[in-house]
């Protein structure tokens, strides 16, 4: 009986995560005009505090449609001042990190890794268990893999949540800051 009840909530949470990815999809292509950098800088001028609210609850969302945040903080260089958005972006980051963590198992994604990844999930699992706080801090610092598979890995393998999070912080914050003060200045190197 239990069992069945968990198969329920994890087929409910799968599509629940799958209708948030179409409806997004679907809002951003029918609707692209609300999207361009202009209109969107225009409607924070007035402000900030609530442009940062809105780009804080989008990127902690994100984590749920496993939807990499590089573009969204290219998008936000564009927008924002660089120290209120690096400081917003890294708490985004942190909590989408959480929300990944426990819902790693809620949804069954372990199984859907182990099954899809095996080699991958493997080799993470050989070099958590050597150097969990250093690999976790390299991973979310390497620009071309997900942070949100170290997580679910960490998740599944049942590394301490605040070691997770301080080594994701380590590195999703040098990599951030490189992104969002790097990119400011190149921007107004090139447009002043």
């Amino acid at each position: 009986m239990q069992k069945e009840k968990l198969e329920t909530i994890n087929f409910f949470g799968l599509y629940f995560w799958l209708t948030l990815i179409v409806i997004s999809l679907g809002f951003y292509f029918l609707r692209p005009d609300l999207f361009c950098p202009e209109r969107i800088r225009e409607m924070f001028a007035t402000n900030l505090v609530l442009g940062l609210l809105i780009y804080f609850i989008v990127s902690t969302l994100r984590g749920l449609t496993l939807i990499p945040s590089t573009a969204i903080v290219f998008a936000g260089i564009l927008v924002f001042p660089p120290v209120p958005f690096y400081l917003v972006n890294l708490l985004a980051v942190l909590t989408s990190s959480v929300i990944v963590y426990y819902m790693a198992r809620f949804v069954r994604f372990d199984h859907y890794f182990h099954e899809r990844y095996p080699k991958k999930i493997e080799t993470l699992t050989g070099l958590l268990r050597n150097r969990e706080l250093s690999v976790i801090s390299l991973w979310g610092f390497a620009p071309m893999v997900p942070t949100d598979m170290i997580m679910y890995v960490c998740s599944v393998l049942r590394i301490n949540l605040a070691k997770t999070l301080f080594g994701t912080a380590i590195g999703e914050g040098v990599i951030c800051a490189v992104y969002i003060f790097g990119g400011t200045a190149i921007l107004e190197l090139l447009f002043g």
